[in-house]
């Protein structure tokens, strides 16, 4: 349906170009997906990355045979062999300690959600039953749908889009390549603030600041650059009042001790401010962070990219 998708270098451009109309579908979405580590699936989020990647693995094998499975057909599958698989190659990949990956691998068994025999692991079903699966492919979609309409769709009248219904009859192709590109971000994040719960917390104060951006009207070209420009309209004073930290925690399901040590972290690195008559905390103004978070910008439109972009040419 719509392998004459853009090139990897159209929706790079277009991705780079537009931040804030992209982030208005993919920061909610990514939002989800780490709810969903944390609450719902492996219900923490190391986890999370852990069964995100041996599902990448298990799907791999469909779609090297070309054999992709619509979402009801892949709930009726027994199992999904991947084979062996080594907790020090998986430690190094997904950049968790040994033995916090056995640890987590452990209670994936436990929960039902993976079979591990003599080193072989093998996926069940129950991985795809994804609470909020329709919000998360609501806004796959509607990136998928940005990124043809700004490229190879752009000078035509009559879109054909994308909806959930198709993402649901591709499932194995769709899950695979969010999961892919879920990895590469989570990694990339990582890094930067040092662990997932750092990243969820900074992302939800970031997304509660986005929502308020979601009307282009109140969009302000504050600089000439594409990508600073998004983040100075985010960080606008005017758009949010910030959230507290119980507030916080009942967003992301997140102890409440835990989200009050990890903000700690965050305004200490100047990622997160406070304030201090109301406790609320938002994402800083800082002038240095801007650039450094600029510059983790420019890292994962890539892999947004690609994935998006092998998304819309597999389908």
């Amino acid at each position: 349906m719509f392998k004459m998708g853009p090139n990897f270098k159209e929706t790079l451009e277009f991705i780079s170009k537009k931040p804030s109309e992209y982030s208005r579908f993919h920061i909610p979405m990514v939002y989800q997906i780490l709810f969903n580590w944390q609450n719902s699936s492996a219900k923490d989020l190391e986890g999370g990355l852990i069964l995100s990647n041996l599902l990448v693995k298990a799907l791999t094998i469909y779609n090297k045979n070309n054999k992709n499975k619509s979402y009801a057909e892949i709930l009726k599958t027994k199992k999904i062999d991947i084979g062996k698989i080594k907790k020090s190659d998986l430690s190094r990949e997904l950049m968790i300690p040994r033995e916090t990956t056995r640890r987590k691998l452990e209670d994936l068994v436990k929960k039902n959600l993976i079979i591990i025999n003599h080193g072989s692991i093998s996926i069940l079903p129950i991985c795809f039953k994804i609470e909020n699966l329709d919000n998360i492919l609501k806004n796959f979609g509607s990136c998928l749908n940005l990124t043809l309409s700004n490229t190879v769709n752009k000078n035509l009248d009559n879109r054909e889009e994308i909806n959930i219904t198709y993402l649901l009859d591709n499932f194995t192709i769709t899950w695979f390549y969010l999961n892919t590109m879920m990895q590469e971000l989570a990694l990339i994040w990582k890094k930067y603030f040092l662990a997932l719960e750092n990243w969820f917390i900074f992302g939800t104060c970031a997304l509660n600041q986005n929502y308020n951006l979601n009307d282009y009207k109140q969009f302000h070209n504050l600089t000439s650059n594409e990508i600073e420009n998004f983040i100075s309209n985010l960080t606008h004073k005017k758009n949010s009042r910030g959230l507290n930290p119980t507030t916080i925690s009942d967003l992301t399901g997140v102890s409440r001790q835990t989200v009050v040590r990890n903000l700690k972290y965050l305004t200490d690195a100047k990622i997160l401010e406070r304030e201090d008559e109301t406790n609320l905390f938002s994402v800083t103004t800082d002038p240095y962070f801007k650039k450094n978070i600029a510059d983790q910008l420019k890292k994962i439109y890539p892999p947004i990219s690609k994935n998006v972009t092998l998304t819309l040419q597999t389908l």
